[in-house]
């Protein structure tokens, strides 16, 4: 009898642990994520920061009672990642569903918090129709709103995207970036660039009449004139001080029908560090292309589009339009080294200065004799030894605090003043954000890098990738795509088929010969 009891007991105790565990394993959230760059992985960054939250932050997850079925993984990708936000913010991180009861209460609330609606088309009662739907993203912080259109094929960036609203919700930790704004910076649309440096820094408009302090990073947005001795005194001053420095800049103007070469301080004071810009406009062949008229479609070669280096800032990138940049080159300088963060494809030229001329031809007819420059740098970082640009003027001489040299000193350099401005083409809206991964690695921020840059990975199949990282030119790249496309299309459909004939046709064969070896043996 004891004998029969211990082992009820035994098994009751066993038992007991495996509920135990199936309990606790109940409670918890286990994904392993194999993808590239852990993509649908919650980074230190993202943890971090509700971590450190000062107060509650509500997540609304507003949506139509009846989504589409292209947004069902996206809608349990958004509650993971939710959980996972949850689970390090503790109890200063929630998140809840909202099902309005109408369909006026969800526009009122998406209209109202800032969310649009999406149009589907999708088949009902035997017919296709279009269907509105709302689905989005409410933050809500210290009463503060912030919000987020969920649309197919947002999965790879939606952590980034989460995260820079929360940052701009609760701007805390955040790197404080003084922000010198002139000429190009007034007479364009930077409307989207201000919207997303606020939601990555702090920024502060730089009065350059007085010493730099207490900012992080200071982000010189270019000129086209020559600036007061003082202001350039202190932008230099700062950079001696251990001061982080990202220029925009380069040596070309237009007033809308004609280009005529710039002759201010800045490129001047630039050389000085160690960074030579061109008076020459880099032009490329992989640029931007527009229609003109119907059915013509031309290409506009001083608008280059750059390709990213291996360099943190601009890996991955691509759909970097530049408009009218110049070209970099290096000044030869002791205990300086230079990292290469854009650049032209190899099928690259010059259009001259001071005439800035160009035929027709590169317009709709170019050809690879007019691109035989090679690749063009357009963006750089130099570190190293730096001196001063003002040693033995008066500025320096009446300045008791004045710094020579620096050992360690750090610039940035785009050339082109205009990468702040909206461009016209929604394909390239993306592209300043390599100014936005400057500012984070000067301020040792590489993990916002990461989650900025790693949706941008291109598979190692895609046709167009393919060509533009080996300098391949066959002609008209969209054609070439197309038909590549097609034809993989069209073997992937016949190549199963045919395989299986084979293979039929093989087995069929060999019983023949089998049956026929069996006749002759009886």
């Amino acid at each position: 009898m004891n004998k029969k009891f211990g082992i009820i007991g035994s098994h009751g105790i066993r038992i007991g642990i495996v509920i135990a565990l199936l309990l606790i394993s109940s409670q918890l959230t286990y994904r392993l994520d194999l993808s590239r760059d852990r993509a649908f992985s919650l980074s230190k960054i993202s943890k971090d920061l509700v971590r450190d939250l000062e107060d509650v932050m509500l997540v609304k997850i507003l949506s139509s009672s009846d989504l589409p079925s292209e947004l069902n993984t996206l809608e349990r990708y958004t509650k993971d990642l939710l959980a996972e936000f949850q689970s390090a913010g503790g109890n200063k991180f929630r998140f809840e569903e909202i099902r309005p009861a109408s369909r006026e209460e969800l526009q009122h609330m998406a209209y109202g918090s800032g969310l649009g609606a999406m149009q589907f088309r999708i088949f009902e009662n035997d017919q296709v129709t279009n269907k509105e739907v709302f689905f989005g993203l409410i933050f809500e912080y210290r009463g503060r709103v912030e919000s987020l259109n969920l649309s197919p094929r947002i999965e790879p960036r939606l952590e980034y995207e989460m995260t820079t609203r929360i940052q701009s919700l609760s701007s805390q930790n955040l790197p404080r970036v003084a922000v010198f704004k002139d000429t190009t910076y007034f007479h364009f649309d930077t409307r989207s660039f201000e919207k997303k440096l606020r939601s990555n820094f702090i920024p502060i408009d730089a009065d350059l009449s007085k010493p730099l302090e207490d900012v992080d990073a200071l982000l010189f947005t270019g000129s086209a004139r020559t600036l007061p001795e003082l202001w350039m005194y202190n932008v230099d001053q700062y950079l001696m001080r251990g001061g982080n420095v990202i220029f925009l800049q380069d040596k070309v103007d237009t007033d809308g029908s004609h280009l005529f070469p710039l002759q201010n301080n800045v490129p001047k004071m630039l050389e000085h560090y160690g960074l030579r810009l061109s008076d020459d406009v880099v032009l490329d062949m992989n640029s931007d292309k527009r229609q003109m008229g119907i059915g013509r479609m031309a290409s506009f070669p001083m608008y280059p589009i750059m390709q990213g280096s291996e360099h943190p800032i601009s890996q991955n990138m691509e759909n970097i339009i530049l408009y009218l940049a110049s070209g970099i080159s290096f000044v030869d300088k002791p205990n300086l080294e230079h990292e290469i963060i854009l650049r032209s494809s190899q099928y690259s030229g010059w259009m001259k200065s001071p005439e800035y001329q160009m035929s027709e031809d590169l317009f709709y007819n170019p050809e690879l004799e007019d691109f035989a420059a090679g690749p063009i740098v357009t963006a750089a970082l130099i570190k190293g030894k730096l001196s001063s640009w003002f040693t033995e003027t008066d500025l320096a001489k009446n300045d008791p605090n004045f710094v020579q040299e620096i050992d360690n000193g750090r610039v940035i350099l785009f050339a082109d003043k205009e990468l702040v401005i909206e461009p016209d083409n929604p394909a390239y809206s993306d592209r300043t954000n390599v100014i936005f991964n400057a500012l984070d690695y000067v301020c040792g921020r590489e993990s916002m890098i990461r989650i900025r840059n790693r949706h941008l990975h291109k598979s190692r199949i895609n046709v167009r990738s393919y060509m533009k990282q080996h300098n391949i030119v066959w002609g008209d790249l969209d054609i070439i795509e197309n038909n590549i496309k097609l034809i993989t299309k069209v073997i992937a459909i016949a190549l199963a088929p045919l395989i299986l004939i084979v293979t039929g046709l093989w087995l069929a064969y060999r019983r023949k010969l089998r049956l026929r070896l069996i006749n002759e043996e009886i």
